[in-house]
């Protein structure tokens, strides 16, 4: 079952997004926010670590793959070692890219392809924080 198992979750769980471009990080913030997440974004990959090391109530980041300086997967890595159950949801319109540098996802992690729907991204993330879709 792997990732599919549920922990309890806080009434308003956590999102960090991760992402270089401004207009992404805001349309996806609008989104989850209007869902009832508490949402922090920012825009490269060292300041999503830092984000994690200060923040221990994160309940999931959303990352992008290609980023400038360090990538999705790379940053995923890292984060293991500082938060190994935080659940990774990487969002890329190039998943060939992503599964080429890491053909097998690893627990706590899925993927979205861009362009998503609103309806596909909170789908993907209820299924990442709960195990399910229904509430």
């Amino acid at each position: 079952m792997g990732w599919f198992r549920s922990k309890s979750l806080p009434e308003h769980p956590t999102v960090l997004i991760v992402d270089d471009e401004a207009p992404v990080r805001d349309v996806q913030s609008k989104m989850l926010s209007q869902a009832g997440y508490e949402i922090i974004a920012v825009g490269t990959a060292a300041k999503a670590l830092e984000t994690i090391r200060e923040k221990s109530t994160i309940d999931l980041v959303i990352a992008d793959v290609h980023m400038p300086e360090m990538n999705g997967d790379e940053m995923a890595r890292h984060i293991r070692a500082i938060r190994p159950d935080l659940k990774i949801l990487f969002v890329t319109g190039f998943s060939d890219t992503l599964f080429a540098n890491q053909p097998v996802l690893w627990d706590h992690q899925a993927f979205l392809d861009k362009p998503f729907t609103r309806q596909g991204l909170l789908e993907a993330v209820t299924l990442l924080l709960k195990g399910r879709l229904a509430s």
